[in-house]
């Protein structure tokens, strides 16, 4: 990240809070702050408690080379040539033999099958969109689309890729139309991102094309949120919802800052930055590590409080603040702009502002907390809640996160250094109440 030095958010106006009347667990899919090529919701889902990654695809079914095989078919040449033991020449760094290459197929029906990879297809093969842009083994096609967003699926359902004469399938005859094509330029028929083969299909009573959950084995979910704390200048990170101190500390930041946690640079890990009111200046690091920031940027005004998301599902995390003496909500998909993308208006003076994915969409919306209660909403621009929750009480400090790995963020407080987490949406005790901190820290969640 550049270090830059821009403007501050603007447009003050009138308190302007609307009642915020609603209950129940919200399922709308949020606006974006800015209009996106695609705008196909990547429906994430569990897997293994959120050990490895898992999303909602849809499936098909192949009859495999090898009569009788028990395999699946996925659209990335590099974990078939790793799964059968070929030469992956060629390849990216990190398609290592020997790893678990298996898909877990759930059903809606409950029916699951641990089913290893032995082909690549059905639409492209190297569409491993299971895959962060850069990571381990980054995505290497279609990398605009958001993680677990198959291609196939996006051209399908969005005309992703559209060509002004798309292939039959036998990639030479053209079919004498525009349409979605994969990436040899063959018309998208249907949204299929995995293949599964006949015999499996029977063994786990699958009628050949339907939508499933899939968990790829060999890509750790890294999902699970953990509790973190700002004091004073010092970080402390525990690896598990327990009681103990931080399994590692280290300096970044001052006394009077605010601690932000957030994933800068879209590598799939939550790292630390501060806000400093003092000057306005966001201080950011790509790592849990001392040393000095990555990137330095100007965004608020005196009297602002720090907020950090995802606001347009790129997997990133950016900037914002919330006005208090406003109720509005200045938010930002870029760090050196300097000025908001998006102004919206969601609470009031005391609210505290929480952030966090309510409804498992991957994209970051606005909620307060106030004396107990959560107003939670999945939009940005309508100013009421889609949920209002009791928990907690007055005094309490918020803390969001997705505990349980399900990929919803979740409600948390902390009270004089007792975290109460829940991995539901609602009143009642946390699922997870342990000691970690003192009063006066400031509580985060990182990953």
């Amino acid at each position: 990240m550049p270090v830059h030095g821009a403007g501050t958010p603007a447009l003050p106006g009138p308190h302007d809070e609307r009642a915020a009347v609603a209950a129940g667990r919200a399922s709308a899919s949020p606006q974006t702050l800015t209009a996106a090529p695609v705008r196909v919701q990547a429906a994430a889902a569990a897997g293994s408690s959120g050990q490895f990654v898992s999303y909602r695809v849809f499936a098909t079914r192949y009859d495999p080379i090898t009569a009788g095989s028990v395999e699946v078919a996925v659209p990335d040449k590099c974990v078939k040539f790793a799964a059968i033991g070929a030469s992956t020449s060629g390849c990216p760094p990190g398609y290592f033999s020997g790893l678990d290459y298996r898909v877990v197929v759930t059903r809606d029906n409950g029916a699951s099958m641990a089913i290893p990879v032995k082909d690549v297809g059905p639409w492209n093969i190297d569409d491993n969109y299971w895959d962060l842009p850069n990571g381990t083994r980054p995505r290497r096609l279609f990398k605009d689309l958001p993680r677990g967003l198959p291609e196939s699926q996006a051209a399908f359902q969005n005309g992703y890729n559209t060509v002004p004469n798309c292939t039959n399938l036998d990639k030479r005859t053209p079919s004498g139309h525009s349409g979605p094509a994969d990436q040899y330029g063959r018309c998208v028929l249907n949204p299929s991102a995995v293949d599964i083969s006949t015999p499996a299909a029977q063994q786990l009573g699958f009628s050949g094309a339907e939508w499933v959950t899939a968990t790829f084995l060999w890509e750790p979910g890294n999902a699970l949120a953990k509790p973190a704390l700002f004091r004073n200048g010092t970080w402390f990170f525990r690896n598990t919802l327990s009681t103990g101190p931080g399994d590692f500390s280290f300096v970044f930041g001052q006394p009077g800052d605010i601690g932000v946690v957030g994933d800068w640079n879209n590598d799939g890990v939550k790292t630390v930055g501060v806000f400093r009111p003092s000057n306005g200046l966001w201080y950011l690091r790509n790592s849990n590590t001392p040393g000095p920031p990555d990137g330095v940027f100007r965004y608020g005004s005196p009297g602002d409080v720090p907020v950090v998301g995802d606001w347009n599902n790129d997997g990133t995390d950016t900037l914002g603040v919330f006005r208090p003496r406003e109720g509005r909500w200045y938010l930002t998909n870029f760090f050196d702009r300097g000025t908001a993308d998006g102004v919206f208006q969601f609470g009031g003076p005391g609210d505290v502002p929480v952030v966090g994915d309510w409804n498992q969409d991957g994209t970051d919306t606005l909620g307060i907390f106030r004396s107990g209660t959560w107003y939670l909403t999945n939009f940005f621009d309508h100013g009421t809640a889609d949920g209002v929750f009791h928990y907690g009480a007055p005094g309490d400090v918020p803390v969001t996160g997705d505990w349980d790995g399900d990929r919803s963020d979740t409600l948390g407080v902390v009270r004089s250094g007792t975290w109460y987490v829940s991995n539901v949406f609602g009143s009642g005790v946390g699922q997870q109440v342990f000691n970690f901190g003192l009063k006066g820290d400031q509580p985060r969640s990182w990953r």
